[in-house]
């Protein structure tokens, strides 16, 4: 067999350089820089490392704090202290609230208690073949360099391709463009699909 392959393949063990047995420099150094994810979930992203732009853990967690106070009482915060909320939304979301925030500033909470299986009867539903080729064609696009949608069989990919079809299907006469991929992707990073 060796013949078969070459003889200057089969070298003696003493003769051959193991310098790869050394180890990668990732295994050597910890994974690099670009394989590392920051606190948003983009890989190589910046913002692992504090900086100037980094809040005191202290000032978000009081800022938390104002808005589960006015989310718990959400009717009543919103028609009595409406100027508050504005002034909270320009302050900034804290991340850990979004999910939880976003869907009560929008409606969306109100629309999902009118309608509860809207979302899931869309979901099920075959999607229009057309829209589906051009929406598979565009996933990948979406956010690359984020955890959530690097491989196409995981959960962000395939998330954000059941809410654009769900989209197609709600709304058939508007259908898909490409400038609904990474807003649903961004929602996605923060809410769950419905």
């Amino acid at each position: 067999m060796a013949q078969a392959l070459g003889e200057d393949l089969v070298q003696p063990c003493e003769l051959q350089d193991d310098s790869s047995s050394l180890g990668s420099d990732s295994e050597l150094n910890g994974p690099g820089p670009y394989r590392q994810a920051d606190r948003y979930g983009f890989i190589g992203g910046s913002s692992a490392e504090p900086g100037p732009g980094h809040l005191p853990a202290d000032l978000i967690r009081q800022r938390e704090m104002k808005w589960v106070e006015m989310t718990s009482h959400w009717e009543k915060t919103m028609s009595r202290r409406y100027k508050k909320v504005k002034m909270q939304c320009r302050k900034g979301i804290p991340s850990a609230l979004r999910a939880r925030c976003w869907p009560l500033l929008c409606g969306a909470h109100v629309c999902q208690k009118n309608s509860p299986d809207t979302y899931k009867e869309l979901a099920k539903a075959p999607g229009d073949p057309q829209w589906m080729e051009t929406i598979g064609r565009d996933l990948h696009r979406q956010f690359p360099l984020h955890e959530m949608f690097v491989s196409p069989q995981g959960h962000g990919q395939q998330g954000l391709l059941q809410v654009l079809k769900a989209y197609t299907l709600y709304r058939p006469e508007q259908g898909y463009c490409q400038a609904q991929g990474p807003v649903a992707a961004v929602l996605l990073m923060h809410l769950p699909p419905e």
